[in-house]
């Protein structure tokens, strides 16, 4: 019997990858409910998987969307926190979470774990790296872990010497991944992975000092546990959403696929210590959340507007690190 799936933020990236991976197995899922703010992509999407429920939504027709009893599983693909008391809705409706949306975690981590926590649902991550962090953890005693470690493919000027004159055109040409701009440019001042490290925080209830950041180009290993045995258990694919978007979906089973599999003999992997004088972004996380508060949702607001000047070119891309530093602390 197929599941049946609403997307919140059908149209973004990882919204559109989700529906590959519907696409790709037509018998095991049935799309139910696409949503979206503004869109012309919207259109094409209905009427190719003509769904239900399907178009823009305001917050409170989302919400009575995602409790509907013919919803099994809700894809928080969008961006922002705009859409938080939807993805409420949907947890104590009882429904399954794959959850793409590292804002709502950063800003309302403590708010949506005890909705989790409360509604036992399932609540899988989609970003890559939390995601292999989750299928490291599963069957393992939290308790037993001394460090998590979150890679990065530290974009594309972890080893460039000077910063200052870096150019927007520069920012969003990621070596490795595709993603929207605005994760672009927070995967190329790490600000994506700082952000992490306060959502690890909050997904797996662990203290800011067990969670560590290494660069690995190679973008191979997702996430790496050491637990206090002195073993570790490494996560690794190669990078492409669909991966952890369809271990979300059907979670707890695995399903088989034709995805190119990693052959070690052949594959070459590197591990850095990112420069943390280069990327003060990453002390940024460590920061908000030891003096507690606001701070980690002023940190990802202030993150937002230093990038949206960035786009518009008023201001460069180190004086980002000094405008979300002003802005937060």
């Amino acid at each position: 019997m197929s599941k049946k799936i609403v997307i919140i933020g059908s149209t973004g990236s990882i919204g559109t990858q989700t529906l590959d991976v519907i696409r790709a197995n037509p018998d095991d899922f049935k799309v139910v409910g696409l949503a979206t703010r503004s869109n012309e992509k919207i259109k094409k999407q209905v009427a190719e998987f003509k769904p239900k429920y399907g178009g823009t939504f305001s917050r409170e027709e989302a919400a009575k969307m995602v409790s509907q009893k013919d919803v099994d599983i809700v894809v928080v693909a969008c961006r922002g926190t705009d859409w938080t008391t939807v993805v409420l809705s949907a947890m104590n409706a009882g429904k399954k979470i794959a959850m793409g949306n590292k804002e709502m975690i950063v800003e309302h981590g403590e708010t949506i774990m005890r909705a989790v926590r409360e509604n036992d649902i399932d609540f899988i991550p989609v970003d890559s790296e939390h995601s292999g962090i989750f299928q490291c953890l599963r069957g393992r005693n939290k308790d037993d872990i001394e460090k998590v470690v979150l890679t990065c493919s530290g974009g594309p000027f972890w080893d460039r010497k000077k910063l200052d004159d870096v150019t927007l055109e520069e920012a969003l040409n990621h070596p490795t991944w595709k993603m929207g701009k605005k994760i672009t440019v927070d995967s190329a001042t790490l600000m994506n992975k700082s952000l992490e490290i306060i959502e690890a925080k909050y997904l797996f209830d662990l203290e800011p000092e067990q969670i560590e950041v290494l660069i690995h180009p190679q973008c191979i290993v997702h996430a790496i546990i050491h637990f206090k045995d002195g073993s570790s258990i490494v996560h690794m694919g190669y990078p492409d959403m669909s991966l952890p978007i369809s271990y979300a979906l059907y979670y707890p089973n695995v399903k088989a696929n034709d995805l190119p599999r990693i052959n070690l003999a052949n594959q070459k992997l590197e591990f850095y210590e990112p420069d943390a004088k280069k990327f003060p972004s990453l002390q940024f996380a460590y920061d908000a959340l030891s003096r507690k508060g606001n701070l980690p949702q002023k940190l990802n607001r202030a993150n937002e507007d230093a990038v949206e000047k960035f786009f518009n070119r008023e201001i460069s891309f180190r004086e980002i690190f000094s405008y979300i530093r002003k802005n937060t602390f």
